[in-house]
Protein backbone atom coordinates (compact mmCIF):
# COMPACT_ATOMS: atom_id res chain seq x y z
CA UNK A 1 0.00 0.00 0.00
CA UNK A 2 1.44 3.15 -1.12
CA UNK A 3 1.98 6.43 1.76
CA UNK A 4 -1.18 8.37 0.19
CA UNK A 5 -3.76 5.28 0.80
CA UNK A 6 -2.04 4.45 4.31
CA UNK A 7 -2.53 7.60 5.31
CA UNK A 8 -6.53 7.45 4.21
CA UNK A 9 -6.61 4.22 6.15
CA UNK A 10 -5.34 6.13 9.22
CA UNK A 11 -7.69 9.03 9.02
CA UNK A 12 -10.65 6.36 8.29
CA UNK A 13 -9.55 4.32 11.55
CA UNK A 14 -9.23 8.05 13.44
CA UNK A 15 -12.71 8.72 12.37
CA UNK A 16 -14.22 5.37 13.16
CA UNK A 17 -12.13 5.13 16.54
CA UNK A 18 -14.02 8.59 17.49
CA UNK A 19 -17.12 8.02 16.09
CA UNK A 20 -17.19 5.21 18.78
CA UNK A 21 -15.68 6.86 22.10
CA UNK A 22 -18.50 9.22 21.08
CA UNK A 23 -21.30 6.41 20.85
CA UNK A 24 -19.94 4.76 24.08
CA UNK A 25 -20.04 8.16 25.66
CA UNK A 26 -23.67 8.30 24.99
CA UNK A 27 -24.39 4.73 26.49
CA UNK A 28 -26.02 4.36 29.85
CA UNK A 29 -25.43 2.50 32.83
CA UNK A 30 -26.60 1.12 36.30
CA UNK A 31 -23.30 1.74 37.51
CA UNK A 32 -23.95 -0.82 40.29
CA UNK A 33 -27.28 0.30 41.20
CA UNK A 34 -31.03 -0.43 40.39
CA UNK A 35 -31.05 2.53 38.29
CA UNK A 36 -30.09 3.66 34.89
CA UNK A 37 -28.48 6.47 34.54
CA UNK A 38 -27.14 8.67 31.70
CA UNK A 39 -23.83 10.07 30.74
CA UNK A 40 -24.41 13.37 31.81
CA UNK A 41 -26.14 12.32 35.28
CA UNK A 42 -22.95 9.73 35.80
CA UNK A 43 -20.97 12.98 35.19
CA UNK A 44 -22.58 15.07 37.42
CA UNK A 45 -22.51 12.40 40.47
CA UNK A 46 -18.55 12.30 39.39
CA UNK A 47 -18.63 16.05 40.01
CA UNK A 48 -20.76 16.09 43.50
CA UNK A 49 -18.34 13.45 44.53
CA UNK A 50 -14.86 15.41 43.92
CA UNK A 51 -16.40 18.18 45.15
CA UNK A 52 -18.59 17.31 48.51
CA UNK A 53 -21.02 19.63 48.89
CA UNK A 54 -20.92 21.52 45.89
CA UNK A 55 -23.30 24.54 45.30
CA UNK A 56 -24.51 24.81 42.01
CA UNK A 57 -22.88 27.54 40.37
CA UNK A 58 -20.18 25.71 41.16
CA UNK A 59 -20.93 22.59 40.00
CA UNK A 60 -22.02 24.24 36.70
CA UNK A 61 -18.54 25.70 36.06
CA UNK A 62 -17.37 21.84 36.91
CA UNK A 63 -19.34 20.85 34.23
CA UNK A 64 -18.64 23.11 31.78
CA UNK A 65 -23.16 23.97 31.58
CA UNK A 66 -24.92 26.68 32.67
CA UNK A 67 -27.00 26.58 36.05
CA UNK A 68 -30.26 25.88 34.41
CA UNK A 69 -28.73 22.56 33.28
CA UNK A 70 -27.17 21.79 36.31
CA UNK A 71 -30.06 22.11 38.13
CA UNK A 72 -32.34 20.14 35.72
CA UNK A 73 -29.30 17.09 36.22
CA UNK A 74 -29.29 17.75 40.32
CA UNK A 75 -33.21 17.53 39.69
CA UNK A 76 -33.38 14.18 37.90
CA UNK A 77 -30.46 12.70 40.44
CA UNK A 78 -32.40 14.02 43.05
CA UNK A 79 -35.54 12.34 42.10
CA UNK A 80 -33.65 9.23 41.48
CA UNK A 81 -32.58 9.01 45.09
CA UNK A 82 -28.74 9.38 43.76
CA UNK A 83 -28.14 12.88 45.27
CA UNK A 84 -29.80 15.54 48.24
CA UNK A 85 -29.70 18.89 48.43
CA UNK A 86 -29.62 21.30 51.37
CA UNK A 87 -29.42 25.05 52.41
CA UNK A 88 -26.04 25.67 53.24
CA UNK A 89 -26.17 26.50 57.00
CA UNK A 90 -27.44 30.08 57.43
CA UNK A 91 -28.15 30.56 54.37
CA UNK A 92 -32.20 30.78 52.70
CA UNK A 93 -30.64 30.84 49.09
CA UNK A 94 -27.52 28.89 48.57
CA UNK A 95 -27.96 25.31 48.27
CA UNK A 96 -25.06 22.47 48.80
CA UNK A 97 -25.55 19.12 47.21
CA UNK A 98 -24.10 15.37 48.14
CA UNK A 99 -24.20 11.98 46.96
CA UNK A 100 -26.83 9.38 48.70
CA UNK A 101 -25.76 5.88 49.61
CA UNK A 102 -27.08 4.78 46.67
CA UNK A 103 -25.04 7.85 44.86
CA UNK A 104 -21.84 7.16 46.08
CA UNK A 105 -22.24 3.12 45.11
CA UNK A 106 -23.05 4.88 41.40
CA UNK A 107 -20.08 7.50 41.85
CA UNK A 108 -17.55 4.36 42.71
CA UNK A 109 -18.45 2.03 40.66
CA UNK A 110 -18.33 4.79 37.60
CA UNK A 111 -14.36 5.39 39.10
CA UNK A 112 -13.68 1.57 38.68
CA UNK A 113 -15.44 1.76 35.59
CA UNK A 114 -12.58 4.45 34.51
CA UNK A 115 -9.73 2.58 35.90
CA UNK A 116 -10.96 -0.39 33.81
CA UNK A 117 -10.76 1.56 30.62
CA UNK A 118 -7.49 3.00 31.41
CA UNK A 119 -5.79 -0.33 32.19
CA UNK A 120 -7.41 -1.96 29.13
CA UNK A 121 -6.23 1.05 27.01
CA UNK A 122 -2.93 0.66 28.73
CA UNK A 123 -2.38 -2.50 27.62
CA UNK A 124 -3.34 -1.56 24.47
CA UNK A 125 -0.85 0.43 23.90
CA UNK A 126 2.01 -0.93 26.24
CA UNK A 127 3.76 -3.33 23.32
CA UNK A 128 4.27 -0.37 21.60
CA UNK A 129 8.03 1.21 21.35
CA UNK A 130 8.92 4.27 22.60
CA UNK A 131 10.03 5.99 19.06
CA UNK A 132 6.19 4.93 18.27
CA UNK A 133 4.62 5.69 20.79
CA UNK A 134 6.57 9.26 20.80
CA UNK A 135 5.27 9.33 17.31
CA UNK A 136 1.72 9.00 18.08
CA UNK A 137 1.87 11.79 20.61
CA UNK A 138 3.30 14.35 18.23
CA UNK A 139 0.64 13.01 15.92
CA UNK A 140 -2.28 13.45 17.82
CA UNK A 141 -0.91 16.87 19.22
CA UNK A 142 -0.87 18.02 15.64
CA UNK A 143 -4.46 16.42 15.11
CA UNK A 144 -5.68 17.81 18.03
CA UNK A 145 -4.28 21.83 17.66
CA UNK A 146 -5.74 21.35 13.79
CA UNK A 147 -9.33 20.83 15.18
CA UNK A 148 -9.06 23.34 17.36
CA UNK A 149 -8.33 25.74 14.63
CA UNK A 150 -11.31 24.55 13.13
CA UNK A 151 -13.60 25.12 16.10
CA UNK A 152 -12.23 28.47 16.96
CA UNK A 153 -12.77 29.39 12.96
CA UNK A 154 -16.66 28.21 13.19
CA UNK A 155 -16.80 29.90 16.71
CA UNK A 156 -15.79 33.04 14.61
CA UNK A 157 -18.02 32.51 11.57
CA UNK A 158 -21.17 32.46 14.11
CA UNK A 159 -20.47 35.32 16.26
Amino acid sequence: MDKINTIRELVNDFDTTSQLYQDLNKTTSYYGTDTLLTPAEIHTIAAIDCHPKVNLTKLAELLHVTKGTATKSVQKLVKKGMASKQFLPGSENIIELTLTNKGQIAANSHRTYEKQIEEQLFNIYSDISEQTTTDLMKINNRTMTFFKKLIEERDRETT
